[in-house]
Order: structure tokens, then sequence, then C-alpha cells
């Protein structure tokens, strides 16, 4: 390798650090501010796993949210409590991820979808609505053709399924070295706690990922196994109503794959958000959870690609 390259490459890691500092002080600054737990943490069992979990509302149907790669449940605090008062929530850490257990894999989409479709029996019950983004779109998809006598519906943020961006990895969804490199690191910037909302045993609160090797092997491998291209056109079988929501400059899995995906969906919804990357749960909590909102009232098809909801 040339001292440009050794140079440019340098200069790349220090340019991402920067990035992932500043989006970790923006996490910290919009946390909020609250003496006491609105929540508390509990842990399920599925697939053999011990699972950290987020249960509350009340209603007779569940909303299941899965976070997406190098994130928890916490990607969903934004957003969830506006659905508590109407629905039963259900939030989990991920294998891999958070506070989950962290096994030596395989991480493969079948693994992660049989550990889920376990979580769904053991843990839930009547009507499901599955709710996921990015990665946890994905399985949220996957839930939903797996198990269409349960899921009645779908809300997908930015899923992968179809591919990820170029610049991340190749046309079989597995990604490259250098993504890997800046997936991990961010994996380790984005919290997992937040006593403010989730209460914790003292224990479980200082746990930190970056200081986990079973994390940190976790997070490699699950970008080595994972197949983020499964599903492709089998989303044309997604018979149940689906609300999909993009960004439009979301750069790990770009607005042209959201369009491909909207355009197989037999019954949806598509709503597009300028100005906005690849999380819009937390970056415009609002309006997500107004379009989700409207959707759950009224779960229907809608063929033609809605105005930007801003």
């Amino acid at each position: 390798m040339s001292w440009a390259v050794k140079s440019l490459s340098g200069r790349v890691k220090r340019w991402v650090a920067v990035v992932l500092v500043a989006f970790a002080a923006w996490i910290a600054w919009i946390q909020p501010n609250r003496r006491h737990s609105v929540h508390q943490a509990e842990y399920v069992d599925a697939g053999g796993l011990r699972l950290r979990a987020l249960r509350a509302g009340t209603g007779d149907t569940t909303l299941l949210f899965l976070h997406g790669y190098g994130e928890s449940l916490l990607s969903w605090r934004l957003v969830l409590d506006r659905f508590t008062s109407q629905f039963r929530v259900l939030a989990v850490d991920l294998p891999g991820f958070g506070l989950s257990d962290k096994p030596d894999g395989p991480y493969t989409t079948q693994f992660m979808e049989s550990v889920l479709s376990d979580l769904i029996a053991r843990s839930t019950s009547g009507p499901l609505v599955v709710v996921g983004h990015s990665m946890g779109g994905q399985l949220a998809a996957q839930l939903a053709l797996d198990h269409p006598d349960r899921v009645i519906a779908a809300v997908l943020i930015a899923p992968g399924g179809a591919g990820i961006s170029p610049l991340f990895g190749d046309t079989t969804g597995v990604a490259f070295a250098a993504a890997r490199w800046v997936a991990s690191a961010a994996g380790y910037v984005l919290p997992v706690h937040d006593q403010g909302w989730l209460g914790e045993t003292p224990a479980n609160a200082k746990y930190i990922p970056s200081e986990d090797s079973l994390a940190l092997a976790a997070s490699r491998k699950i970008l080595d196994e994972f197949d983020f291209s499964a599903i492709n056109g089998r989303y044309a079988d997604l018979s149940q109503p689906v609300l999909l929501i993009w960004g439009r400059n979301d750069p790990t899995i770009p607005l042209g794959i959201g369009e491909r995906i909207a355009g197989l969906l037999p019954c949806r919804r598509f709503v597009v958000l300028n100005a906005t990357l690849h999380r819009p749960q937390q970056t415009k909590p609002d309006t997500v959870a107004t379009e989700m909102l409207r959707f759950l009232e009224h779960p229907t098809c809608d063929k033609s690609s809605s105005p930007p909801a801003e």
C-alpha cells in the first residue's frame, strides 16, 4: 500500500471518528431528562437465548419493534411511547446487540428469523404488527412472510432485504471490509442505556459493549454472515398492508432500493422524507409516529408514492 493510500485511509478513519463522536453527542443531547424510569427492562427467552426486552401498553394488538444493525431497543425511545395507550408494545435487543445474548453464531438470516419466530410464539398473543428499521425491517418483513396468520400489518423503515449501498457492500448484500470497520465503530457510539427511560439493575447498567469481546465478535460475524439481500423479489409476496418509510438522502440503503421495494409491495403506503438519512425514527420521530398512527388507524393500500411528510 502506497504512502498516499495509507494517508487517505487515515484521514477517512479520523473523519469517521469525528462524525461518530458528534453523533454520540447529539444522541446524548436528545435523551429524555427524567428522574424516574418510564419503563423497566426485562429479559425473555427465545430460540435458546436471553434477550433484553421492554413491554408496555394495553390493547388487543401487539407492536413488535426491531432495531437495525449496531443498535438496541433504545432506537425506538423517541416514538415507542406514542403507542402504549392503544397497543401492547414489545421491543427487544436482537441477538448479538445491546444486552441480549451474543452466541458464537451463526448469525445468518435464518438464525435471526428462527429466534424471532420463537419470540412471537412465546411472548405475544393475538394480532401482531411488526415494526422494523434497516436490518430489523428486513427481519420484520421476513416474519410477515412466514407468519401471515399472526402478522396483520408491517411498518418498514428503510428495510434491508433487497441490498445495501454499493459503497458499503456487493450485490449479494455482503458488507465490504471498510464498511465492517465503520459499522462496528458506530455500534459502540450508539447508547445501550438510558436510565431515565429504561430502568435496569445496577449490574446491567454498567455494561459497555465496547469492552465486551463477545459484542465485538458478534458485530463482525453478523456483517459476514447476514444476507442483506435475502428477501429481494419476495417483497412481492407480502400480502399484508405495509407502511414503507424512507429518507430521501439515505446513504446506507439508498432511496432507489426503497422505490424498487415499493414497486413490489402489493399493498402499501410509501412515505419519503426530505432531508432525512438512514434513521428517521430518531431524527424525525414526530413525523414517523404520526405516519405510523395514521396507518395503524386505517391500514389501507396506496400504490402511489405519498408526498414528503414534513
